[in-house]
């Protein structure tokens, strides 16, 4: 797929606001974008106006354009979407998976297995993508669409509470269950998985803003 420059800036900003390198709060400067990125002003605009429409980023009359804020509300009601899209793409997952994606699927979980528990980063970057891998699983690209909007929004709040996390916080084996529950064709087992899966996030998180 080629990449429009309103794509590419969309893509690399929202990575900065969701990985917090654009910290909550923080003034966005189109100037400083489109030095940055080496992008015109008319992508950089059209970029912003969709990451505002997904809640990344919000305009102040008078004042300009802001990182979004992050709030204990926020938290909870991003929690309460995602533990029913996500129960859902793992239910959805078990009637609907391709041979691929669960190999793909298998693979993730090996890598997880052996990954160094003190590496949060990449542990991260894991789940990020076990988590893509399932909603496409699910085989429904508008459930896929309000997944990664949601999950974006929580993976951000992750990000910012990414040093004061302890190793042992984490849900480990979370992905091996669900992909057990997938490969047994129990949808049951693997959606209440998942939901546990995003309620021990929501508690740990909780500890931490």
């Amino acid at each position: 797929m080629i990449l429009t420059d309103a794509d590419k800036a969309y893509r690399q900003i929202k990575e900065k606001i969701i990985t917090v390198e654009l910290p909550p709060g923080s003034v966005i400067r189109e100037a400083d974008l489109m030095a940055e990125l080496g992008l015109g002003r008319t992508p950089i605009r059209e970029a912003l106006k969709k990451i505002q429409a997904e809640n990344l980023v919000t305009v102040v009359p008078r004042r300009g354009m802001f990182v979004a804020g992050i709030t204990i509300t926020d938290l909870q009601q991003i929690y309460e979407v995602r533990v029913e899209l996500e129960g859902l793409c793992a239910r959805l997952a078990v009637e609907r998976i391709t041979p691929e994606q669960r190999a793909a699927m298998r693979r993730l979980v090996a890598e997880m297995q052996v990954a160094d528990p003190a590496d949060k980063q990449h542990l991260i970057t894991l789940d990020r993508r076990f988590h893509h891998l399932l909603a496409e699983a699910a085989g429904n690209r508008f459930l896929r669409s309000e997944f990664e909007r949601f999950y974006n929004l929580s993976l951000r709040i992750w990000h910012l509470a990414l040093n004061r996390v302890q190793s042992s916080d984490l849900d480990l084996s979370a992905h091996a269950e669900i992909l057990s529950a997938i490969e047994a064709g129990d949808a049951e087992r693997a959606m209440r998985r998942m939901q546990e899966h995003i309620r021990h996030f929501h508690d740990t998180i909780r500890k931490y803003l």
